[in-house]
């Protein structure tokens, strides 16, 4: 017997797990809106930030990658709370940086965005996390290691996959999406590739979009390239401020 749209049950973007349902009453459900992201041609690819969807954000120092997520999270939060943590720009410093991005843009400061220096990471097997991230829509965690516990901080690559796929889990619990964000290493002109940045193998696994932030050589402006789960990318400019 088909299941009528309206009886499905979504964790965040799963279905509720033990249950088969057809694939063209999974497509007819309705689905609840995104978060947009300040920037058109990302929203058109991606279809804005989910509830319950994991965004991953790298770059090298100096690109931007805080500056990014903070224009993720102020274009987010003139649709609901979003809360962001930054563990190495002085809080008023990211203020300051969040209320620039809200000039520059429509709409002037969200009531929904909230700063934090630090948010703490859930263990793997702990399904609570804390108070003000579950009850965010988008949790910004800038970067993902500046979260962890020192006990941590020597976790090895199965450890860092496990880590990442139990955030989400909690996180579409909540109904809560997520961006991690993480700094790569410059390398200069002609160099060798690097080795993998050490949390490239578990953004990879996790991400439901992956942004990768590079310079523009001789330009005001920086590149993205946007990878969505399934295939679907793009890479264009993005503004720098």
């Amino acid at each position: 017997m088909a299941v009528s749209p309206e009886h499905l049950h979504f964790d965040g973007p799963m279905v509720a797990g033990g249950l088969g349902y057809p694939v063209d009453e999974l497509l007819a459900a309705p689905a609840p809106p995104a978060f947009g992201t300040g920037v058109e041609w990302i929203d058109q690819l991606t279809g804005g930030i989910a509830p319950g969807a994991v965004w991953t954000v790298a770059g090298p120092t100096g690109v931007g990658v805080t500056t990014f997520a903070v224009r993720l999270a102020v274009a987010s939060a003139h649709s609901g709370v979003v809360l962001v943590a930054n563990g190495h720009v002085g809080s008023r410093a990211l203020a300051r940086q969040a209320a620039g991005v809200a000039r520059c843009g429509q709409g002037g400061m969200p009531d929904g965005l909230r700063l934090a220096s630090w948010l703490p990471v859930p263990d793997v097997g702990d399904d609570s996390w804390d108070g003000a991230s579950e009850s965010a829509a988008v949790v910004v965690l800038d970067t993902w290691d500046e979260m962890w516990r020192p006990a941590r901080w020597q976790m090895s690559r199965e450890e860092r996959i496990a880590d990442i796929r139990w955030l989400r889990e909690v996180a579409r619990g909540c109904g809560t999406a997520v961006v991690l964000t993480a700094r790569l290493p410059n390398r200069a002109a002609g160099a060798r590739p690097a080795p993998a940045h050490w949390a490239a193998e578990a953004f990879k696994d996790a991400a439901d979009v992956a942004v990768e932030l590079d310079w523009e050589a001789g330009a005001p402006w920086r590149v993205a390239t946007v990878r969505a789960r399934g295939g679907t990318a793009r890479r264009d400019r993005i503004p720098a401020r």
